[in-house]
């Protein structure tokens, strides 16, 4: 089976960061005999790497599609007053796509995110007159909003118009965790066509057995009880509330350290803020960790938080849960449907510093619910969260469909 998955910056080596979920997925598609190829809107060059071809933008595009203006009759009126950049970005990435298409002869179209990349694969397959099947998995920013902080594309009427276009053209809709499930039913006439299929983590790669002693040492904090998080350092995603919640965990404590980590624009903000509380000192900024250093942190923490505003599954929460560690979340999205409060962490409301800090300071003072909490958590990634397990899934949904048609 050939499948062509439509995937605009992940990367195409296991060290690359940008959906970094996306490329564990398609290599796990290739090793079970799948001929898996990734079309990127990049300009790096084409590779094969892990038994996936990756095919990138050619720039004899750029100048194909000036006389290809006839794209637009796919648009939904309400999409095309906006900026002609997205607009040109977009029919950029579907003549790629299209030349895929007629290279490969796929038998399934594969987009993660709705938008630019579900778009982008089902005008592509419009243009061409093909009725290959189009599945489209929803990741957070392309369904979910949270309005307080600018997050999500459907903020935008115009680009709501073609994320509801995409789901309900879709073959299959994957999804998840129940909140993104919940909005993608309130899009779509068929619901049937939207499966629900938890996110997932290597298992062996995350694992409680890992030496966590080297990133202890390289910060000096052999001797701290350490709190994690590693996130993109933007509003959504809550720091700033874990940093005040540091600061009254400070005022009661001193031997705690908080490791966090990832890149962003809200950074130097967030350095700025811990300076403001007089905290700098424990806390300690990493920038972005390199992916083959991320369980190690895991390991090394005794606490791991995820102060989200909104999150449409979370996968540090999954990773922390692999690596045995108990969870302090927000109740928010596909958290909900990772951590089981009281059995492997804590749900607390968002934009709530004190619940953050009572909450971790309650495992920092019973260790040994903190260590029931984090066996149970692997159990359940075991369990439920196991990377091979969503594609098994996904398989599955592959032959379904392609046998279908």
């Amino acid at each position: 089976m050939e499948i062509l998955v439509v995937s605009s910056i992940v990367g195409k080596s296991p060290q690359e960061l940008p959906y970094s979920f996306v490329f564990d997925e398609v290599v796990r598609l290739a090793k079970r005999g799948l001929k898996v190829s990734v079309a990127r809107f990049r300009f790096e060059g084409d590779a094969r790497v892990c038994g996936v071809s990756f095919y990138d933008m050619q720039r004899n595009h750029m100048l194909k599609l000036l006389l290809q203006l006839n794209r637009l009759v796919v648009y939904p009126l309400s999409a095309l007053p906006r900026f002609p950049s997205s607009l040109y970005t977009e029919l950029l990435y579907s003549e790629h796509v299209e030349d895929l298409i007629k290279k490969l002869e796929p038998n399934l179209l594969h987009a993660h995110f709705a938008y630019p990349e579900g778009w982008v694969a089902y005008s592509a397959k419009v243009r061409l007159g093909q009725r290959i099947p189009l599945v489209v998995t929803l990741h957070g920013y392309d369904i979910l909003i949270e309005p307080s902080v600018g997050y999500g594309i459907r903020l935008s009427k115009r680009f709501e118009a073609l994320v509801k276009r995409v789901l309900n053209v879709a073959d299959a809709v994957i999804v998840a965790s129940r909140a993104v499930f919940n909005e993608a039913a309130s899009l779509v006439r068929d619901v049937g066509k939207i499966h629900l299929t938890p996110n997932g983590v290597d298992t062996r790669r995350f694992n409680p057995n890992l030496n966590g002693n080297i990133i202890r040492e390289r910060f000096a904090i052999e001797d701290k009880q350490v709190i994690f998080t590693v996130r993109h350092h933007k509003p959504v995603y809550g720091i700033s509330y874990l940093l005040l919640a540091a600061k009254l965990i400070l005022d009661k404590r001193k031997d705690v350290a908080f490791i966090i980590g990832g890149d962003g624009p809200l950074l130097s903000y967030h350095k700025a803020l811990a300076r403001r509380l007089g905290i700098s000192s424990f806390i300690f900024f990493t920038g972005r960790i390199p992916r083959e250093e991320v369980p190690f942190y895991h390991v090394a923490s005794d606490v791991v938080v995820v102060p989200s505003l909104q999150e449409a599954w979370g996968l540090v929460a999954t990773e922390a849960m692999a690596c045995g560690k108990p969870v302090v979340a927000s109740r928010v999205g596909g958290l909900p449907d990772q951590v089981i409060d009281g059995y492997n962490g804590f749900l607390v409301s968002p934009r709530d510093p004190k619940a953050l800090a009572d909450r971790i300071l309650y495992f920092l003072e019973n260790p040994s619910e903190a260590k029931r909490m984090g066996l149970n958590g692997r159990r359940l990634a075991e369990e439920r969260f196991d990377i091979e397990k969503r594609v098994d899934k996904i398989v599955k949904l592959y032959k379904e469909l392609v046998e279908k048609r």
